[in-house]
């Protein structure tokens, strides 16, 4: 692997924890490169056939940087490059990687993102792949979705789940509007579970939490899981959404196609199950 550094480390107490670092060589930051996506299978790959050696002894997996940011995002000189045409590929890259985080998301083990920096857009995603989620308490590093100023959406997990943690009405600033976040307010908005000092803080507090949570699932996998706020068949938020793409046109003048895509993606993957909720917004990213 050239983006991603495996290693098995010892747990608390007993059995072995996967460290995950992402370190994309030659840049100063992490990428969704295609290089990186590749590693991430690698690495899920490797995650799987540990499982299966290990059985029990493997005990979680712990998501961290090399950089001093955790993850920039997507490769966005290969996204501008695309046309139309490259539709039908970008597709099965997004649905691809996708599968690689879902596996890791069900293993039925706890994965913890030690967040020591920024990460924005496809960072952001990444993060959210960890059932906890660890962030250094520094009013600097910026966290969030800022797709949509792009004229991109979040298409790699990131409305699925915020939708999921945060509802419709509450998701709507954060992935709409793009508007981004720190640790603190992030903490506030149940984004990010724990702070810490500094990065050097970040592993042990991971490897303690994965001792003390055995099995981990997000919560949109756990039974009887409902979504904050209701459903877009509730009469509350019915009555939202029912004037809500005439005030977005009225907002873009119908020039910005991606704040309307990303609520399309935001109703339509509310009213499903999650996983067709995932491919829902692949569809509306390609």
């Amino acid at each position: 692997m050239d983006t991603i550094r495996y290693e098995l480390i010892p747990a608390h107490g007993e059995g072995q924890v996967a460290l995950i670092t992402f370190d994309e060589p030659g840049s100063p930051v992490n990428t969704m490169c295609q290089r990186w996506q590749d590693d991430l299978a690698s690495a899920t790959a490797q995650v799987l056939a540990e499982r299966a050696r290990l059985g029990t002894a493997l005990k979680g997996v712990v998501l961290a940087s090399a950089k001093s940011s955790f993850f920039a995002g997507a490769d966005l000189k290969a996204i501008f490059q695309m046309s139309e045409a490259d539709a039908p590929r970008a597709f099965e890259r997004i649905e691809r990687m996708k599968r690689q985080m879902r596996t890791l998301e069900t293993l039925g083990i706890p994965v913890v993102s030690c967040i020591n920096g920024t990460a924005l857009g496809g960072g952001w995603e990444v993060a959210l792949i960890g059932h906890h989620r660890i962030a250094v308490d520094d009013a600097k590093i910026q966290l969030g979705l800022p797709e949509v100023t792009l004229g991109l959406i979040p298409g790699a997990s990131g409305i699925t789940k915020m939708v999921r943690l945060l509802g419709l009405m509450g998701a709507q600033p954060w992935i709409m509007e793009g508007k981004l976040f720190n640790p603190q307010k992030a903490q506030a908005l149940g984004l990010v579970h724990a702070l810490v000092a500094d990065a050097a803080a970040l592993r042990p507090a991971a490897l303690a939490w994965i001792a003390a949570h055995p099995e981990a699932r997000h919560p949109w996998d756990e039974k009887g899981y409902k979504m904050p706020g209701g459903t877009p068949a509730s009469p509350k938020i019915a009555a939202g959404l029912a004037v809500a793409p005439a005030m977005l046109r009225k907002t873009t003048r119908g020039r910005y196609p991606a704040p309307e895509a990303a609520l399309s993606a935001m109703v339509e993957g509310a009213l499903v199950d999650y996983d067709t909720a995932l491919r829902i917004e692949s569809r509306y990213l390609a």
